[in-house]
């Protein structure tokens, strides 16, 4: 980045720093709600449960292990977990494995959407979808792309203490929350650049702001989506949660950029949108009772001194040992 196009960016978030700084708390407010109590002690799972070497290439078992700890952890642990396997040689196939990485967690459909759309049907089809879409794509991709060994032999598998890994997952979950409030803010500023530049345009496309947010940032854009349409629309949200956003993306590529291109991880994500997307629309044909009446529900209030918990979090990445 030059210095007249970071001068410029320094400039817009001071102007609109009130909604960067709106984006960024109603970020870590998710983060703390919602994502650290289901992700933190899968990671903490993943990190004493490292794999041995005891195969090059993948094999059923490997696949099928993989694919249920993705389901019932969501992401980034998953790709956690895939780094792992791939590093203590175990599979040559992480392009593949990165299809299931984009799983979200469960309790983000059958939980927050649901409270959010009011239609727990619904969000129980778009689970199974999301589901569906990432075994499919690992099965496309499947003996597609090989990737090299890692440059180092491995290591002898070893079963980290509690406390090392507790401070490892601590400090990979303050990465996630970086990554969700960067993308969070970047969908803010682009949101009150255009309100201020072309406030018509912005006001009569309400649904492309939100669109646009759901990209860069899954979490707060999935509220604005259902905000946005007058009816939750269940194939699209499926399918947005299914890419993930810029902000999964990002958190997948800190685990799995050594061994998966990020363009082609970018485009596994694209996939898996549009067969997750493509399986809800199809199941809501045959089942359209899932959408019933619509009635948006309130946001939750957004405080700092809810925050508390990750002041515990960054205790304990402090106590981290550098490798």
């Amino acid at each position: 980045m030059n210095g007249w196009a970071l001068a410029a960016l320094t400039a817009a978030l001071l102007i609109y720093s009130k909604q960067c700084m709106e984006a960024a708390l109603q970020a870590a407010t998710v983060f703390v709600t919602g994502v650290m109590p289901a992700l933190f002690p899968m990671m903490v799972l993943c990190r004493l449960q490292r794999p041995g070497a005891k195969t090059e290439h993948s094999n059923a078992q490997l696949w099928a292990g993989t694919a249920l700890f993705a389901f019932a952890s969501g992401s980034p642990a998953s790709a956690q977990r895939v780094r792992s396997l791939w590093e203590a040689r175990r599979t040559r196939e992480p392009l593949a494995l990165s299809a299931l990485t984009g799983v979200m967690s469960p309790l983000f459909f059958v939980g927050t959407l649901a409270a959010w759309t009011g239609e727990q049907t619904g969000a129980w089809i778009m689970l199974g979808c999301h589901w569906a879409g990432a075994a499919l794509t690992a099965l496309v991709f499947r003996g597609r792309a090989q990737s090299a060994a890692p440059p180092h032999a491995p290591l002898p598998a070893q079963r980290p203490a509690l406390a090392r890994a507790v401070s490892e997952a601590a400090a990979a979950l303050l990465a996630v929350l970086g990554a969700m409030m960067l993308f969070s803010i970047a969908s803010a500023l682009l949101e009150a650049l255009l309100s201020s530049l072309a406030p018509g345009w912005a006001q009569k496309n309400a649904r492309v702001l939100a669109l646009a947010w759901a990209i860069m940032e899954i979490g707060g854009g999935a509220s604005a989506v259902v905000r946005a349409w007058p009816a939750p629309p269940l194939a699209l949200l499926c399918a947005l949660c299914s890419f993930g956003g810029l902000s999964l993306w990002t958190q997948n590529l800190l685990y799995l950029s050594p061994c998966v291109r990020p363009a082609r991880l970018l485009g596994v994500r694209a996939v898996h949108a549009a067969l997750s997307g493509a399986l809800c629309a199809a199941a809501l044909s045959v089942y359209p009772q899932a959408q019933a009446a619509f009635a948006p529900a309130a946001a939750a209030a957004c405080s700092p001194f809810g925050l508390w918990p990750l002041g515990l979090v960054m205790l304990a990445a402090s106590f981290r040992r550098p490798s």
